[in-house]
């Protein structure tokens, strides 16, 4: 299914195989210390909260995934680097 448009394939750019490796790569790159638990992985965001509040803003949502993913690496670093 991947492959069913030829504008995804057309000039050597094989969206289609590019697609089934990233899937692959995040299902081992999800976690580092365990076999893999699935063969692919597809990340996802909900924008339920959009849907549901006509009055919320998709750059204000947005900013708030970035920030808290930033602190969830600062504090998954810090850990690691021993600074908590």
């Amino acid at each position: 299914m991947n492959g069913i448009f030829d504008s995804q394939i057309t000039g050597g750019k094989r969206y289609d195989l590019a697609i089934i490796g990233r899937r692959s790569a995040n299902a081992t790159f999800i976690d580092s210390h365990t076999p893999d638990a699935a063969t692919q992985l597809i990340y996802g965001i909900d924008p339920t909260p959009l849907v549901e509040d006509e009055t919320s803003d998709i750059l204000d949502f947005m900013n708030d995934l970035i920030e808290r993913f930033k602190t969830n690496v600062r504090l998954k670093m810090s850990r690691q680097l021993g600074q908590l």
